[in-house]
């Protein structure tokens, strides 16, 4: 079984045989050195309410986000 990890910058997927939340690495398509997302976490991103996203929300990296709401407490990392 394999995990899905996303590229802070571009959103292209990685597939990994572990599963961590984050996994740093180089993306093959845009190039960038980062902090790649588990997939699951992506998810629970998606479900944070506007009105509890800062103004740069859609200007932030991907990890960036994850560490801003779990700093927050609105998503907790904790895999189910």
């Amino acid at each position: 079984m394999t995990e899905t990890y996303v590229c802070p910058h571009c959103g292209t997927t990685q597939e990994r045989s572990y599963r961590v939340r984050l996994i740093i690495v180089t993306c093959p398509e845009c190039g960038e050195n980062g902090r790649h997302v588990h997939a699951s976490y992506v998810d629970l991103l998606d479900e944070v309410p506007e009105e509890d996203k800062p103004d740069e929300w859609s200007r932030m990296p991907l990890d960036e986000r994850l560490l801003d709401a779990v700093k927050r407490g609105l998503v907790d990392l904790r895999f189910s």
